[in-house]
Formats: C-alpha cells, structure tokens, sequence
C-alpha cells in the first residue's frame, strides 16, 4: 500500500488556484508523496498517432493541398496529435498539478522539470506510475499496481486547449482532460472537494 499521503491542500482566498503543499519535499512529488521502485508496467504501449489531417477536395494544381475554404481554417489540421483540439504546450506549460476533476476517481499527472507522477485515480486501487516528458507527450517507465487490475497505458500525447487546460490521449486511445491546479483551472469550491478527497485518504491505513 502507498506509504505516505500529501497534505491536504490549502485554499487561496485571493485567487481561484490551488497552493500545493509537499509537491518537492525531500522524500517525493506526487498527491501521495514518494514512490517506491517500479515495478510491473514494463509493457510499452504504442505510441498514439496523430488526427487524420482532413481531407483534400483541391484539384492537383494547387499546392496548399487546403480545404475549399468552408471552415476557414488556415494551420494544420490534425498535426498536434490526438486528445482534442489545441497546440503542442512548451516545458514550462506542462509544469504543473493536473487534474481530471475532484472527486476519488479522477485521475491526477503532476508533470515537475520534466519528470512525470501518473495516479490513475485518488482513491486506494489507482496505481501509480513514473515516467518522464517526451517530445511527443509523455513516456512511463513502470507502475506499481494497486487495484485488481493493472495499469497498462505506458505512452501518450497531449495538446494544449488553454492555459489550465491540457488534453491527453493515451496509447491505447482513451482520452483524458485535465485542469492545472497551480494556475486558476479549478474553482474554490472544487479546491475544497480536492481537500475532502485528499483527507480522505489521510484516513486511511496505508501500512
């Protein structure tokens, strides 16, 4: 079982953000502090692939090999990769706590210079995982297993639909939204349910 759990998190009164207590402590990051060695997880999925692109109705001579002009869409269509419409987010817009909501299912990815912590959700069967960022999205390297079944998703990719948004698409081809919790992505009352959801666990025998 997970031997330590991250404090519950703080709310900010002066802004709709998450502060996060122990994210690099000396003993680990993560919503349940360090992470013993990998294991299981070896099983590299394949890479998601990109969108389809949409499809040319150009005659030949023309060399853009754009649409006919119905969408007004003047980038590339399909490029970023799956998990939704967006851009290709930079080191510094990954930097973060991610969440896919509040409550013990959701899923949580804190991405820190670099080097990723997956939990498959906040509750006692999601396993944990780590990995690192790739040029494509990101890369896990082994999970410990938790719940009857194991998580098996080891790549993924990912766009940037906003700021506090980020959409992921993993190899298998489920897709996940995520909001960052250190940049305003979650209300104040969605940060106390976090906090209920978090001390929850704080509840729990972990030995």
């Amino acid at each position: 079982m997970r031997s330590s759990i991250r404090l519950a998190l703080p709310i900010v009164a002066a802004a709709t953000a998450l502060v996060l207590t122990g994210c690099n402590d000396d003993d680990g990051d993560g919503a349940f502090g360090s992470v013993g060695g990998s294991s299981g997880g070896e099983q590299d999925g394949g890479s998601a692939d990109g969108g389809d692109g949409g499809e040319d109705t150009a005659p030949p001579s023309d060399t853009t090999g754009g649409d006919t002009g119905d969408t007004g869409d003047t980038g590339d269509t399909g490029d970023a990769g799956s998990g939704g419409t967006g851009t290709a987010p930079t080191a510094e817009q990954l930097e973060g706590d991610w969440y896919t909501g509040t409550d013990p299912l959701s899923a949580n990815l804190e991405i820190r210079s670099g080097e990723v912590t997956y939990y498959e959700d906040l509750d006692v069967e999601g396993d944990l995982c780590q990995g690192q960022v790739t040029d494509a999205g990101l890369s896990l390297s082994g999970c410990q297993q938790y719940g009857d079944e194991s998580w098996t998703d080891m790549s993924a990719t990912w766009t940037l639909e906003s700021e506090n948004v980020l959409n992921v698409t993993w190899s298998s081809g489920q897709t996940q939204t995520y909001r960052n919790a250190e940049t305003g992505g979650f209300s104040e009352e969605e940060v106390a349910e976090i906090n209920e959801t978090i001390e929850r666990l704080q509840g729990l025998n972990f030995n």
